[in-house]
């Protein structure tokens, strides 16, 4: 699992600038700025010097490639990352968004299931916790095939990435 996460931040330079040999820029870490508008400002405010900046992000981190390109970020990104991040809950945030290509917060939120070593180690402990074997003997459940009803759960109602189980 991955427990670290790189927030998500950009390098802004403007194509001028690029264009003319300097690289000229600053990091700004988007978590920072309440909302778009606010972001916009900052890095216009940097390139005050230019009449018409065309900005120009050289540099992105902490951002699925779909949510960033060197011209754009997409902001319901980053509002969705700030609220995992409240949560507690950024780095399976970042997951499941890069994995969906979604970066709606309440459809994450409904698909968040929680963490696992592997996708064995969440069928045993959803076995557990159902309880699903209580009724069969303890001398018989060492047979109950752990690997393959994690196969079963896996190929359509769960999904496993770096770590995080979510509902499909």
């Amino acid at each position: 699992m991955n427990s670290s996460i790189t927030t998500p931040a950009v390098y802004v330079g403007t194509y001028h600038q690029y264009n003319c040999g300097s690289i000229f820029g600053k990091w700004f870490d988007l978590t920072d700025f309440d909302d778009e508008d606010a972001f916009y400002d900052a890095c216009r405010t940097l390139h005050a010097g230019e009449e018409d900046p065309e900005l120009m992000f050289q540099d992105i981190e902490g951002i699925p490639s779909q949510f960033a390109s060197e011209s754009s970020v997409t902001w319901a990104f980053i509002e969705a990352f700030r609220q995992a991040q409240d949560d507690g809950r950024a780095a399976a945030f970042v997951a499941w968004a890069e994995y969906t290509g979604e970066c709606d917060y309440d459809a994450f939120d409904d698909a968040y299931y929680g963490e696992a070593d592997s996708e064995e180690d969440f069928a045993y402990g959803f076995v557990e916790d159902n309880g699903l074997l209580n009724e069969v003997p303890e001398s018989l459940r060492v047979y109950f095939d752990y690997e393959a009803y994690a196969r079963d759960l896996f190929s359509c109602d769960y999904l496993f990435n770096n770590g995080y189980v979510f509902r499909n």
